[in-house]
């Protein structure tokens, strides 16, 4: 080995082993995710194979060199794929690939061991480089409805770096059964003109979509309640917003239910806060459940819940309410020893050209809450400034 690809092999592997101690530490430390671990895996399995070439002249043969290299290429290019499929949760590969790698693998060993081919033994390792990091890009962009920019930039840089992998192949192929030293010489200076930037610059690029998914998931903490699921109350208004500033712009109606838990304080008392935190939990299941895509769901309080609907007039949004409060009321929270019954209150309020923010809505809603709270609980109330419920159950405006 030249004292030139002497360097840049040294360098690749010390990347390699920064890269693997970096995704180990990423997978310590930041929920333990299975691609990181397996991502530090990978890059482990790189630095030994960077570690082979430096050191080609310690093995007993060629062979065994070769075979012991080729294995380590396998290794990373396989452990890379997987660690892909295990972020997005992919269904279309198997969860377990060296089945499917074992034979690729023994086509190496065939053309080292048994029916030497330079041509095809150096052609492998980057063909199947190149597929695994088109699938990985396929992957990438296919696994949410909306790709992140950082997953647009990784799953690109793949793309490119599969484009070089297939050059390097098409290179390697052609030097034939014992090497053609002209097309040899073509390959080593194409091979370390791409390898080394592709190899950096997308294991630089996964970090950073991994930094992506930390900082997706550090917004979703800050606006999602940690005991249900729902959102929170900086969520509810962060969504809420812009629900309401997109009704004013179009004029289509909106409406808002708040309801709370019935005595909750005596669920507390009477059964412990573990019991209270499981009443919740089961409320937020019933509350939340059916709502639309677009409705906005949230805990806002102790054990005060808020849906912003938009679309919804308030005599659907009343009926959503009524639907909801006979749910709760029918559906008790089963607990270790008996069934409790749970109850709700509801208040219910519409926009109106009076309203300037989210804000107006809620002080109405919350007021009809409070009515119905104090006319007897397990009941739904409307605002009183805009429609009440006549007697024979016709929702009129006040002014009528």
């Amino acid at each position: 080995m030249g004292s030139e690809y002497f360097y840049i092999v040294f360098s690749l592997m010390v990347i390699s082993a920064a890269m693997s101690l970096t995704f180990f530490m990423a997978w310590r430390n930041f929920g333990q995710k299975s691609h990181a671990l397996t991502w530090s895996v990978a890059f482990l399995a790189g630095s030994l194979q960077w570690l082979c070439s430096l050191n080609a002249d310690v093995f007993p043969n060629t062979e065994v060199y070769l075979l012991i290299e080729s294995a380590f290429s396998i290794a990373l290019v396989t452990l890379g794929l997987r660690g892909h499929c295990q972020r997005t949760k992919c269904t279309f590969l198997p969860k377990n690939l060296w089945p499917y790698v074992l034979p690729v693998y023994a086509i190496i060993a065939w053309h080292i061991a048994v029916s030497p081919h330079v041509g095809i033994r150096m052609t492998v390792v980057p063909t199947f480089a190149a597929l695994t990091m088109l699938l990985s890009a396929y992957m990438i962009l296919t696994h949410r409805e909306r790709t992140r920019p950082a997953e647009w930039v990784v799953a690109i840089g793949l793309g490119v770096f599969a484009i070089t992998q297939v050059g390097a192949a098409s290179l390697a192929f052609m030097q034939g059964a014992t090497g053609d030293e002209s097309i040899a010489a073509a390959y080593r200076h194409f091979n370390f003109l791409t390898l080394p930037a592709g190899y950096v610059a997308t294991s630089m690029l996964i970090i950073l979509m991994m930094a992506s998914d930390i900082s997706a998931k550090l917004k979703k903490m800050a606006v999602q309640d940690e005991l249900t699921g729902l959102l929170n109350r900086r969520g509810f208004e962060e969504y809420g917003t812009r629900a309401f500033a997109a009704a004013r712009r179009t004029g289509q109606p909106m409406s808002v239910i708040m309801t709370d838990i019935d005595r909750f304080k005596y669920i507390n008392d009477k059964f412990g806060h573990a019991a209270g935190d499981m009443a919740l939990a089961h409320f937020a299941i019933l509350f939340a459940e059916s709502r639309r895509k677009e409705d906005v769901v949230a805990r806002v309080g102790g054990e005060e819940f808020a849906a912003l609907l938009p679309g919804t007039d308030l005599r659907d949004a009343m009926a959503i309410a009524d639907q909801l409060c006979s749910k709760i009321g029918s559906t008790p929270l089963e607990t270790t020893v008996v069934g409790l019954p749970m109850t709700s209150s509801f208040g219910v309020a519409a926009i109106s050209e009076k309203d300037k923010s989210l804000d107006d809505m809620l002080l109405r809603a919350d007021r009809a809450l409070y009515r119905s709270k104090r006319a007897g609980r397990n009941q739904v109330d409307l605002e009183s400034s805009q429609l009440l419920r006549a007697a024979d159950g016709r929702l009129v405006q006040v002014s009528s």
